[in-house]
This record gives structure tokens, C-alpha cells and sequence, in this order.
């Protein structure tokens, strides 16, 4: 006996409404771990990737690739260690799977920017005495939200983005703003106070 339309519409409309569940949910974004080492030189990074390669990147100031140079690369399997390939312009290239890539590049100026092919959920840790939180010396790429760790420590986290900056500064650096501040404010006063003071006197 054949199913009547009645019947088969039921399990079409589902597979209909499992279809668009699938469509409108975003796929997770794979994870990256990034802690800048005291001194502020060099950093390390722990990148999750799913596929068969890998490009190790920074956009330039035109917002071309700039291929960027990592040391201690290891590329991490469930069973350990894979070997891989390197394939030009910073990219690597291993058999297809789930890895975690770890690596170390340098930090120059204090400026830090790591960027992906596809987004990425980005946390950036920051060592004890170094922060981003002040607009003056700091900066902190658009979507990053600052929080503050143990021991003097901060983290900066973006989530789905492809390139993530920040840039930190030390305790002397915001030291030295806040007394270079302070000197121009009071050159300031002293050069404005005697102009408001004779334009209250004509007034008079």
C-alpha cells in the first residue's frame, strides 16, 4: 500500500526545517590561543586547524600578505607530533585532520597582530605589567573585550574574527605620558592664564 502525499509531507518538512536549522546556524569558529612572553619581544601562539594546511600570515600597510617568520613550529595530532611541509609564502601543508599548530613569532614595537584565513575565536594574554587599557599609548583592534587576569595579568578576547590587533604598553611608558601631560598642561596655563586675564581687564 503506498504512502499517501499526506504522509510523505511530514518527514520532507522536517528534513526541510533540519536543512535551514543547519544554514542559519554559523559553524563554530576554531580557536586560537595567543600569550605575548615577558619582555614583550615575542609571543606564543596555539592555533586549532581543521583541513590540510595552513598559512602563517601578517597584513601589510596596504593590506597585502606579508608572510611572517615562526619559530618552533610543531604541528599536534591526537597520537602526537605530524610531519608536515612547507609550501611558500608561509604556508604549511600535512595530511587532512584535526590539529593544534603551536609556534613562537616576534612582537616588534610593542605591536601585535595575528591574522587567519577564516575567523577565528583570538584570546591574547598579556604577561604581568603590561596592559592596552589606555587610549593614549594602547590599542585594542575593533570587537576585543579587555578583562583583567590574577597577578597583574590582562587577556584580550575577540570572537569570529580573521585578524586581531593590540597594542600594550608598560608601567614606565604610562608613566612618562602622565608626566609629559602634566608639564604641557601647566605650559599651557601659564601661557593662557595672563590672556584671559587681560581680556577680563578690557572687559572691564
Amino acid at each position: 500500500m503506498r504512502a499517501s502525499h499526506r504522509d510523505r509531507r511530514g518527514p520532507a518538512l522536517a528534513a526541510l526545517c533540519l536543512a535551514l536549522i543547519l544554514i542559519c546556524v554559523p559553524a563554530a569558529a576554531e580557536e586560537a590561543a595567543i600569550r605575548v612572553l615577558p619582555g614583550g619581544t615575542a609571543y606564543e601562539a596555539s592555533v586549532q586547524v581543521t583541513g590540510s594546511e595552513h598559512a602563517f600570515w601578517t597584513p601589510g600597510l596596504m593590506g597585502e600578505r606579508i608572510p611572517l617568520q615562526v619559530e618552533d613550529l610543531k604541528v599536534l595530532g591526537p597520537t602526537g607530533p605530524v610531519e608536515y611541509q612547507e609550501t611558500g609564502g608561509g604556508g604549511i601543508a600535512f595530511p587532512e585532520g584535526n590539529y593544534t599548530i603551536t609556534y613562537r613569532a616576534p612582537v616588534r614595537d610593542n605591536r601585535l597582530v595575528v591574522a587567519f584565513d577564516t575567523p577565528y575565536t583570538v584570546t591574547v594574554a598579556l604577561p604581568e605589567g603590561v596592559d592596552v587599557r589606555n587610549p593614549f599609548i594602547g590599542m585594542v583592534s575593533p570587537g576585543g573585550a579587555v578583562s583583567s587576569g590574577p597577578n597583574g595579568t590582562a587577556e584580550v578576547t575577540w570572537d569570529r574574527i580573521a585578524v586581531a590587533e593590540v597594542r600594550f604598553y608598560t608601567p614606565d611608558r604610562e608613566i612618562l605620558l602622565t608626566t609629559f601631560g602634566t608639564i604641557w598642561l601647566a605650559i599651557a596655563l601659564v601661557l593662557i592664564l595672563p590672556l584671559l586675564i587681560s581680556r577680563k581687564r578690557e572687559g572691564e
